[in-house]
Order: C-alpha cells, then structure tokens, then sequence
C-alpha cells in the first residue's frame, strides 16, 4: 500500500455537465507557494513494508472464484487498451476530467472531529493533498490531468457539503475490527453492511468510505478496479484520510484501473514477467518490473526503463513516494472515458444546485428518466455519427447512427437500470439513461 506520514504502524510511510474544464498555462502565485509546501511533504513521505493494501488480495480472490468479474475484467481491460492505442485521444491531452467525490465517514461513535469521526477540515485537506498529487504539484512525475471535488449536489438535487457521517457501531463487529474487504475470513463487519449505511449512485460520484479499521488494522485500505457495481469505490482507515497521506492517491490509482508497480511478482517472491509491458506487470511501459521489497538504489530484476519512476511511484510500496507518470496518465484518462469510469464526467455532482438539465453544447439527451424513448439533439456536424448504449458494467447493449439533429431512440428492449450514452468520437459527453 501506498505509505503516508500516519500509519499505524509507526512507518513514515467546469461548469458545463461534461465536467471537462481548460487548465490555463500560467500558475498562479498561490500556485507556487503551495508547489514549495507540496515539496517539502512529498520527501517525507515513506512506507512501512509491513503495511498492505488489500486490493490485490480481493481481487485475485475474485478472478479466481467469480466468472463474470474475471470477464468484466477482461473486457475493462480490453476497452482502456482500445483507448490507449486510439491516436485521436492525443486531443483530449490539453483537457482535465473532474470527478466528483463522496465522502462517507463511517465512525463508531466519536464526537465530531475525534477518532475515527474526522473533522470535514481533514477531509478537505485531504482531497486537496490528492489533487496535488495528481497534478504534479511537486514536479517530479507528470500531471495527470484529473482532478476530483467534493460535492456540491447530492443525489436528489440538494446542496451538500460532499460528506456524509453515519455511526457503525450497530454493525456487528465493526467497533471491535472494523470492516472486512470481500473475501477476507477476518473478524470484522461485512463490506456491504457497512457499505449500505451510506453511499450514493456510483455513475454520478466516486465513493470514499473512511472507517475505524481495516480487518483489525491489517490494511490501511483498497478499491474497487473500475467494474462499476452498486459498492463501486474505495475503503480507507480514518488515520490515512490525510493531507499528506500516499494512500489515498495510491487507491484512487487503483480506482482507476493502476495496478502495483510490483505487479506478478508473486508476493515478493520473483521479478515479474516483461515479454511485452503492455500485457505484463502493470501494464505500463515506463514503470520498470520490480519485486515489492525491491526499493534500493539499483533495481535487481532489470536495468531497463527509470528505476526512479517505479520505487518512487505512488502504487509502490517503497519510501518516498511522490510521482505518477506518463504512462500510468495515459492508463487512467484511458479509463477515465470508458464504462463505467466515463459516466463521472457528465455527473453535476459538483455543479451548483439549480443546474439539471444533461446537456452539452454537442448534444443532449431527454427525458431522463425516461421508460420507452429518449430524444437526442445533436449539432449538425454528428449526422451520420455512430452512437452506442452500454449498460451499468460496460456491456454494450445498442448502437446506431444519429439520423437527424433530434434524433428518437427505442428503449423498448432495455430492462429498469442506468445506461451510458456516447454519440461518435464524444464518448467523453456521455450521459446516463434511466429507464422505470
């Protein structure tokens, strides 16, 4: 797991709905002192080698016993390295993709602002430690171009400060241990118990659930691989939801679809394959194979590639971890406009409330909800653009071409749920589709 100053172990370890914004060229000054701030708490950042993210255990637990999460894998996997390969997404490079993010503190009890009750101060500052390091506030990787805000709306149109507090000292277990990633035969409170006491529809917002302990204190957290589903997110311990914390940029990686650096190295046991780093370890070209304790100033298992970029990489489990790179960019952005991650960015989970209407200045689509049809208005310039309807888990389900510039589309084959829309090269404009 990625480390941060806090654990527990002592180790230092945009207005339009389309949620695409322009970032500008110059920096402001307030900028470049944060840039100085930034610095000085990315070199301090270390790792325990005992401390664990627990994505990798569910989820080698699901491509072993779950078909249909392995395929969903297999078919994610297919659609971001489609993505990648698609040269015509080198435009989308000048563009920052917001996602709007939940935060659900799962407490036991505490008065606000103690224990596993974090202050919404805490919060705040957290989230913004992760847009640093998500846009290179520190200069040594790259900038990923994507940034996340707390919401402004909640689900049913109402303003919201992005955070929702429950007390899970009802769940059984959860007061003693915590809470158990899926899978795993530790005493703690079941995933989805907790879970359902607060969280709100993944293809508008990307939940965060902040809780007393992982499985006893044996994780300070993990994520959901980007398959959607209703407890699509990520899990993190309430001493790690920090400013200058590793973990929650590291586990966001993973939410979007980064693996460790380490990846296939058998539990520390061997180097990784490399035949072909696009299929092999992490997928990522510039991240050069490793063993998960490999963090030394040589890297034992090649000289190829920037030994930095991998045991200073933000989904390492070495000290002083401070970089995404280009590659690992490119992976998320790819993930970021296709099913189910790309619904994010035609959310208004972070607009002002008042503001409703799915719409962009090249095409909208009504009603939504809807039961039999929807309306799709189109600039002139998409006549003749293929369109494609995937369903909640990337599956597609129905595609055409918009025919007119108020182009009617039949549902009638379609069951109840939430469907994605994208019209021709705008996949990134997507909207969702209710039917009822």
């Amino acid at each position: 797991m990625s480390p941060e100053t806090t654990l527990k172990n002592g180790a230092k370890p945009k207005s339009q709905t389309t949620r695409i914004s322009i970032r500008n060229q110059m920096k402001k000054p307030s900028n470049f002192r944060l840039l100085i701030i930034s610095l000085l708490f990315f070199q301090i950042q270390a790792i325990g080698q005992s401390t664990e993210c627990a994505t990798d255990y569910i989820h080698n637990t699901l491509v072993q016993t779950d078909s249909v999460y392995r395929k969903q894998i297999q078919f994610i996997e297919s659609q971001v390295e489609a993505s990648i390969q698609n040269h015509s997404n080198i435009k989308l490079q000048s563009t920052i993709y917001t996602i709007p993010v939940v935060v659900h503190v799962i407490h036991v009890g505490e008065p606000l602002g103690t224990g596993s009750n974090i202050s919404d101060v805490q919060i705040q500052q957290a989230i913004a430690g992760l847009n640093d390091r998500f846009s290179n506030a520190n200069g040594l990787g790259v900038d990923v171009e994507v940034e996340f805000c707390l919401a402004s709306k909640d689900p049913n149109g109402n303003s919201t400060n992005g955070i929702n507090r429950v007390d899970g000292s009802s769940v059984a277990n959860y007061s003693a241990n915590g809470i158990k990633p899926t899978g795993n035969p530790c005493s703690a409170a079941i995933e989805t118990a907790i879970k359902d006491l607060s969280r709100w529809p993944v293809s508008d917002y990307y939940n965060i659930w902040v809780v007393s302990e992982i499985c006893n204190g044996a994780f300070v957290g993990y994520a959901s691989y980007p398959i959607g589903g209703l407890y699509d997110g990520l899990v993190i311990v309430s001493t790690s939801m920090t400013s200058t914390s590793g973990t929650l940029p590291h586990e966001v990686g993973h939410g979007f679809f980064l693996y460790h650096t380490f990846n296939g190295d058998g539990g520390n046991v061997s180097c990784p394959v490399d035949t072909n780093c696009l299929i092999n370890g992490d997928y990522v070209c510039d991240t050069p194979p490793h063993k998960q304790g490999d963090c030394g100033t040589t890297n034992p298992c090649t000289l190829a590639g920037v030994w930095n970029n991998s045991r200073y990489n933000y989904m390492a489990y070495c000290p002083l971890v401070n970089r995404f790179t280009q590659g690992q960019k490119d992976r998320m952005r790819a993930t970021a406009i296709v099913a189910p991650r790309v619904s994010l960015l035609s959310s208004i989970g972070c607009e002002p409330v008042g503001i409703n209407e799915s719409s962009s200045t090249i095409f909208s689509v009504y009603p939504n909800p809807t039961n039999n049809q929807i309306n799709v208005k189109t600039d002139a310039k998409l006549l003749g653009s293929v369109y494609i309807v995937y369903d909640n888990i990337g599956k597609l389900v129905l595609t055409g071409k918009i025919n007119s510039e108020n182009t009617v589309i039949e549902l009638g084959n379609l069951s109840d749920g939430i469907y994605l829309f994208s019209v021709g090269e705008h996949l990134k404009q997507s909207f969702k589709v209710i039917k009822e």
